[in-house]
């Protein structure tokens, strides 16, 4: 399973840097680094590693932007990934089928966004997938932060339509976001390393603490026996491989 989301044009920002398979890793012990997977399909692996004798959660940035906060209604929709409902280490079952969950990050000052969260075991290794690069233009400026999680609370979360209008411009395909849209969710908050950048990709992204309009709770992660990585189990062994590049 590959993740694409690379394909997006990087932000300008002044924390851009030039190219590079090491990771830096800042208010975390975990290291990561990336390689070509298929250099031709512009397929990269990130390669993670929790070196502490904790457990330990980041958030992955690379070329400008947070991992996740591209494209996550599309993602969420057609079964690459859940809500997190707490942070579990991820279960390992090759690159090419791992994933990871999402959750609400919290900057400080009002400032959240949704993003991939990353949770690994002491000691664990771990890869993921992620296309739409090129030669020219790989991963840069990849850094880990370091996460610390607040709470497990509902969020009405909203997603700025051209979330899905960019995917499929990119893509030349024809995906939907998920419905409703906002929608009332309960998933992991948790805080970010105050090093990291505040980066919202879509202006009509949107986490509230309260209740969307006239809705329940979708709670999306209810056995709490299944880790969040085991995707494939949890939604049923039904998992839509989004076109890969």
């Amino acid at each position: 399973m590959t993740i694409i989301s690379g394909s997006l044009p990087p932000v300008t920002q002044r924390y851009e840097a030039g190219f590079g398979s090491e990771v830096e890793s800042i208010s975390t012990s975990i290291t990561a680094e990336w390689s070509w997977y298929n250099k031709l399909q512009g397929i990269v692996s990130w390669n993670f590693k929790n070196n502490s004798i904790y457990q330990g959660s980041v958030v992955l940035y690379r070329s400008g932007y947070f991992f996740g906060n591209a494209y996550f209604p599309i993602y969420l929709e057609n079964g690459i990934t859940i809500w997190a409902g707490k942070l579990s280490p991820l279960m390992n079952k090759g690159p090419d089928r791992n994933t990871m969950p999402l959750g609400v990050v919290d900057f400080g000052k009002a400032k959240r966004i949704i993003a991939f969260v990353f949770t690994f075991d002491p000691g664990q290794t771990w890869s993921v997938l992620e296309g739409g690069f090129t030669s020219k233009t790989p991963p840069s400026n990849a850094v880990l932060y370091g996460l610390e999680l607040e709470k497990v609370r509902s969020f009405c979360i909203g997603y700025d339509p051209k979330q899905v209008t960019d995917y499929d411009r990119q893509t030349s395909s024809n995906l939907r976001g998920y419905s409703p849209n906002p929608d009332f969710i309960k998933t992991v908050e948790v805080s970010v390393s105050s090093y990291a950048p505040y980066v919202q990709l879509f202006a009509g992204d949107s986490v509230t603490d309260s209740p969307c309009a006239g809705q329940n709770e979708t709670v999306i992660e209810s056995n709490e026996n299944a880790a969040p990585g085991d995707f494939e189990e949890i939604i049923a062994n039904v998992v839509k491989r989004i076109r890969s590049f």
